[in-house]
């Protein structure tokens, strides 16, 4: 009786970190036409949008990098700066252009909100670099921020040691 308890009990707790980590995928993928566009040079940005019924995306170009256009539909754009926003009603893709600068390199960042799902995140960063000269700037996180991994990362491990620690008191 008492295996079967604890049976429950790792199912249960397996569940709880397995569900989450399902759900942190990543319903917004940036693609680019080129990571190394020239100087001057006007490059696309592609946003593949996964069921996101209505929400948003706002995405951040680096300093120098200036918006050049989307098909989006205009009442749906607002650009401020370096940031541009898109809202999202049933879209499965988004295109933008961007106009690089005469030199200079920096990272593409975004963040998608899906309201109806109320679930937030984070676009991977996307590297752009002027003739594919990469300049460190001051924003530029640091080799050890970018091997930081993600919260699911971590899910993952303890549902990992959870799942090799059951199975090893089974012997």
């Amino acid at each position: 009786m008492m295996r079967s308890a604890a049976n429950r009990l790792f199912c249960l707790a397996l569940l709880l970190m397995v569900v989450p980590v399902a759900a942190c995928g990543t319903p917004v993928i940036r693609s680019l036409s080129t990571a190394e566009p020239g100087a001057g040079e006007v490059f696309t940005v592609s946003l593949a949008v996964e069921g996101m019924t209505l929400g948003g995306v706002v995405e951040t170009l680096p300093d120098g990098y200036t918006f050049a256009g989307t098909d989006h539909p205009d009442d749906r754009v607002l650009v401020r700066g370096q940031r541009v926003a898109f809202a999202v009603t049933n879209e499965t893709s988004i295109t933008y252009s961007v106009q690089a600068p005469a030199s200079g390199s920096g990272d593409i960042i975004g963040t998608w909100e899906d309201f109806i799902a109320e679930s937030h995140g984070e676009i991977p960063p996307s590297r752009v670099a002027v003739d594919g000269i990469d300049v460190p700037g001051a924003g530029d996180p640091s080799p050890a921020d970018a091997r930081a991994g993600s919260p699911c990362t971590a899910l993952i491990a303890v549902a990992g040691l959870l799942l090799v620690a059951y199975r090893g008191g089974r012997r």
